[in-house]
């Protein structure tokens, strides 16, 4: 009995820990969430929105402003929650508070100041960067976002640079 209990409790440690690592199933989770809006933007949409974002802008500052990660950039996912869900807000907290890196995922960036909580963290898939996750949650809102693609460190870098900007 004692075997069974103790083996028991280690499945289930290990599903706690897998599932705390499990950035898509976090997003899928939030995204259950009735008062959730979810959005996936394909290459195909990226660059008609570009092409046409760039069309409206006679300057060309815009084209000459755009970060250059964001031609690699094949799909993005965001998941946004605005309402007041104390559950899911609070399966989110949990979640970021016991992530940990390891050889797949590494923080790049990590904020806590007071309610607000910023982390992004990215993907690895051999030597190349697959995904970048950007979570932001703060008083009101949750906000996840999956930027997959081919990056590079330097493609990081300017993402990292990029939310800061936005953050300010």
């Amino acid at each position: 009995m004692k075997k069974f209990i103790v083996f028991f409790i280690l499945i289930l440690a290990g599903s706690h820990i897998a599932t705390a690592q499990d950035l898509d199933g976090l997003m899928k989770e939030v995204a259950k969430n009735e008062k959730a809006q979810r959005q996936v933007v394909d290459k195909a949409m990226l660059g008609a929105s570009m092409a046409q974002a760039q069309a409206q802008d006679p300057t060309g500052e815009l084209k000459s402003k755009m970060p250059s990660f964001m031609q690699k950039i094949d799909s993005i996912q965001v998941v946004t929650l605005e309402e007041d869900a104390p559950d899911t807000r609070n399966m989110v907290l949990e979640n970021l508070n016991s992530f940990r890196d390891d050889d797949i995922y590494s923080t790049l960036v990590r904020v806590k100041d007071g309610e607000d909580n910023v982390r992004i963290i990215a993907k690895r898939n051999g030597e190349t960067v697959s995904d970048v996750y950007i979570l932001v949650m703060d008083e009101e809102d949750i906000v996840l976002v999956k930027m997959s693609g081919r990056l590079e460190q330097s493609d990081l870098e300017d993402i990292v640079k990029e939310q800061a900007k936005n953050k300010k």
